[in-house]
């Protein structure tokens, strides 16, 4: 959570109009309310929601540290482009995620840690450990709970 204090690197929306930051809510729609009007990230505010139980998506997070920048490097080198990152991260107390949804392209998510409940293609399945899903494209997924402080890489292979 400390990197999001660093405000310059959280524009609300990238060049490429992709939201930096993102709060889930209890409809599964996102708000970006703790942008300031010079557009970006009021850090307080965001940790607000953060407390207040829903999860933050920060995207494009591909060199967000060592770790994941081998990782990005990696996917943009195999795949022969670049490759969308984000992580998701939340204390499971609110909406967790988005309603039940697919998209035309496969997903990869990383568990980093906590525990989390998936519904993917109606069979249930449980994330947790440094465990990974390979989701298809156009499966049917969400996550339906979490067993409290949660944080997951997504990676879209479109």
């Amino acid at each position: 959570m400390e990197r999001l204090e660093d405000r310059n690197r959280w524009p609300k929306q990238y060049p490429w109009n992709q939201p930096s930051v993102e709060a889930i809510n209890a409809d599964s729609t996102t708000h970006q309310s703790f942008f300031e009007k010079d557009g970006y990230l009021n850090y307080p505010e965001c940790i607000k929601c953060y407390e207040k139980g829903q999860t933050l998506i920060l995207s494009n997070i591909g060199y967000f540290n060592k770790d994941i920048s081998f990782i990005q490097k990696l996917l943009n080198e195999i795949f022969k482009k670049k490759i969308n990152c984000n992580l998701y991260f939340g204390k499971g107390s609110k909406k967790v995620s988005f309603k039940k949804h697919s998209h035309d392209y496969a997903v990869i998510v990383k568990n980093i840690y906590g525990e989390s409940n998936w519904i993917i293609d109606g069979k249930e399945c449980v994330l947790d450990k440094q465990n990974v899903f390979y989701i298809d494209k156009n499966k049917n997924h969400e996550v339906v709970s979490l067993k409290g402080p949660k944080l997951s890489m997504t990676i879209g292979l479109n």
